[in-house]
C-alpha cells in the first residue's frame, strides 16, 4: 500500500513536513479530498484520504481550526497538504496528523497525487532507468564511487555513502544536511558491525537520530542512504539503481600493473562549447574530471560555462539541464 511518505517523496520532494508525527507518515493514502472553504466548512475526508487544502485558507491559528474541525467530524485523513504561492511555516503541538506544507494549487497537487496513485510502478520504474543512465555516465567520466552516488544525492536529496573494506570512499550529503553527514561518518564503523538490515539490506533508525538503509556492493562493499525521515519506496528504487552501477563499476578490469587510465568522452561533435556541456553533465556537474576527459585546463571549462549561462541559459551542473542535454545526444 502507497503510504504518504511515498506521495510526498515522488509527487514534491522540495514541500516541509510543519508538524505531526514521523512515524504517522507510513499511513497508507487511498485518495485525496479536496477544500477550498475554511472550516467548518470542510467537504467529507475518508479514512486514507490525503487532505489538501488552500494554504490562503489555513493562515495563523486557524490551521488549529482546521485540525479540530476535522476531529469534532471524526475524520482521519493520512494527512493534511497545505499549498500556496510558497512552503509556509506553522505552528502547531501536540497533534500526531502529519501536514506537509509546498507550493502549488489544490487542483494541481490532487492531480499530481492522484496520477502517481494511478501509476506508481510505472514510475517507480521510471526513476530506477534514469539513475541508471545518470548514474553510469557519471562512473564513464569519472570512475570513481562517488560519481554515481553524487547523482543519486543530488536526485533524492538525501545523504548517500559508499563504503568498501571497512573505510568511506564516498560522502556525499544532501543540500542543507552536512550535519547528518557527519553523523553518519562518525557512526559508519559500528553500523558496517551491526550490517543493518542483514546481508540483503533493510532501513531502520539508528540510535543517532538517523534513518539508514543498506545495499552490499560485492565482497565488502555497501551503499547506503541516511536522513532524519524514513525512506519512500522511491529512495528503495534508487539505492537499487545505485548497487547496480557500482557492482559493475567494481568489475570493470584493469591492466595488471598500470593505472586505469581516465575515462574518455565519446568523439568530439565539433563544437567545443556543446562537447564541453555534454562532459559536465556527464561528470555529475564535477569541474574535474569534465577537464580532464576534455584534456583541457578546469579554468577552461569554466569559462566555456560561464558562456554557456550567458549566451545560452544552460548549465550542466543543475540536473534539469544536465538530462535534457543528455537525453538530446541519445536522440541524436
Amino acid at each position: 500500500m502507497t503510504s504518504l511518505l511515498d506521495v510526498w517523496r515522488a509527487v514534491d520532494p522540495e514541500a516541509r513536513q510543519v508538524s505531526g508525527s514521523v512515524e504517522r507518515l507510513q499511513r497508507p493514502v487511498r485518495g485525496t479530498a479536496a477544500t477550498r472553504a475554511a472550516p467548518p466548512h470542510l467537504p467529507p475526508v475518508d479514512d486514507g484520504q490525503v487532505l489538501v487544502a488552500d494554504a490562503a485558507l489555513v493562515a495563523g491559528n486557524q490551521l488549529d481550526d482546521l485540525i479540530d474541525a476535522l476531529g469534532e467530524a471524526g475524520m482521519a485523513p493520512s494527512g493534511v497538504w497545505i499549498v500556496g504561492d510558497q512552503p509556509r511555516s506553522f505552528e502547531r503541538g501536540g497533534d500526531e496528523l502529519p501536514i506537509l506544507s509546498g507550493a502549488g494549487t489544490v487542483a494541481g497537487r490532487v492531480a499530481a497525487i492522484g496520477a502517481y496513485l494511478d501509476a506508481e510502478a510505472d514510475r517507480l520504474s521510471a526513476v530506477a532507468s534514469d539513475l541508471r543512465l545518470a548514474g553510469a555516465e557519471a562512473a564513464l567520466a569519472d570512475p570513481q564511487a562517488a560519481a554515481p552516488a553524487g547523482v543519486v544525492a543530488t536526485r533524492l536529496r538525501r545523504g548517500v555513502a559508499v563504503t568498501a573494506d571497512g573505510r568511506l570512499v564516498a560522502l556525499n550529503p544532501r543540500p542543507a544536511g552536512r550535519a547528518l553527514a557527519t553523523r553518519f561518518a562518525a557512526a559508519h564503523a559500528r553500523l558496517l558491525q551491526e550490517r543493518v538490515g542483514g546481508a540483503g539490506g533493510g532501513s531502520r533508525r539508528t540510535r543517532d537520530g538517523l534513518w539508514i538503509m543498506e545495499r552490499a556492493v560485492g565482497s565488502g562493499g555497501s551503499a547506503w542512504l541516511f536522513d532524519d525521515l524514513p525512506f519512500a519506496r522511491v529512495d528503495e528504487v534508487a539505492l537499487d539503481a545505485l548497487a547496480i552501477t557500482l557492482r559493475a563499476l567494481r568489475q570493470r578490469p584493469a591492466e595488471p600493473g598500470r593505472a586505469r587510465p581516465p575515462a574518455r568522452l565519446p568523439p568530439s561533435t565539433g563544437d567545443s562549447l556543446r562537447d564541453t556541456l555534454l562532459a559536465v553533465a556527464r561528470a555529475n556537474g564535477r569541474i574535474a574530471p569534465a577537464a580532464r576527459s576534455l584534456g583541457v585546463h578546469r579554468n577552461t571549462v569554466l569559462y566555456r560555462l560561464r558562456v554557456a549561462q550567458a549566451e545560452l541559459g544552460i548549465d550542466p551542473r543543475r540536473p534539469d539541464d544536465a538530462i535534457r542535454l543528455l537525453r538530446e545526444v541519445e536522440r541524436d
